[in-house]
């Protein structure tokens, strides 16, 4: 049914979760899964010098994190014997780089894990994924 799923993931839990589901199909399927981390580029507010050194150590630690957390989800996959490709975008709109991405690697399916979020009607779905829904013209499995 499927031949290529793509995952974005952003080393949460709920990301996590969503690789461990697109392997499943995948392997069901006989298809290749993509793992899309994407990073958002850091944006400096403040021209206080010492912030700008701590935001700046902090981003290299963040992408560092991203990367130990990408390459244990490959290792799984590859162990699972699923063809995996693994993907790193710079945007500040996962739902914009999750979309172009699909698109230029062929993708027919994106599972995205959708975080729950609280305000003031209740519970909802984050906007990124709202915004995929809204754009994608591939099938989105939403993971909640």
């Amino acid at each position: 049914m499927f031949r290529h799923i793509i995952v974005p993931t952003d080393g949460s839990q709920v990301g996590e979760r969503a690789v461990e589901q697109g392997l499943e199909l995948a392997r069901a399927n006989g298809a290749k899964l993509t793992i899309l981390t994407v990073l958002q580029p850091l944006i400096i507010y403040s021209v206080a010098h010492e912030l700008v050194v701590d935001l700046g150590e902090r981003q290299h630690e963040e992408t560092e994190r991203h990367k130990r957390d990408d390459r244990r989800l490959e290792e799984m996959v590859r162990a699972s014997g699923v063809d995996c490709t693994h993907i790193e975008a710079e945007d500040m709109h996962l739902s914009e780089a999750v979309h172009q991405t699909a698109l230029a690697q062929g993708c027919d399916l994106i599972v995205m894990p959708a975080h729950e979020r609280y305000g003031l009607l209740g519970k909802a779905v984050d906007s990124e994924t709202v915004k995929l829904l809204s754009k994608s013209h591939l099938p989105v499995l939403v993971l909640r």
